[in-house]
């Protein structure tokens, strides 16, 4: 019986072991600077002196990271609103 209940108590843990996502909000602007960025970087990369595998590693990590950014980017049509000042209280 104790053995049954550690089999159930361990599947239990793992049945709740999940993915956990972050959401960022950035602004256009500055995710467009990010990305020139990037770019700039593999392009200095790819004329540095440096072995080949190491300028195919540095590219490839680049292009998998815009890879991402641009499959999991949303645009956000909505502006945020400037926080409101608090009321004074009488």
């Amino acid at each position: 019986m104790k053995n049954i209940l550690m089999l159930a108590g361990a599947l239990a843990l793992f049945s709740f072991a999940a993915d956990r996502f972050i959401s960022m909000r950035i602004a256009e602007p500055t995710v467009n600077y990010h990305w020139n960025n990037l770019n700039s970087i593999k392009a200095i990369a790819d004329q540095s002196n440096l072995p080949h595998s190491q300028v195919k590693f540095i590219i490839s990590s680049i292009d998998s990271l815009q890879k991402d950014m641009a499959r999991t980017a949303r645009l956000d049509s909505t502006v945020a609103a400037p926080a409101a000042a608090p009321a004074k209280k009488k």
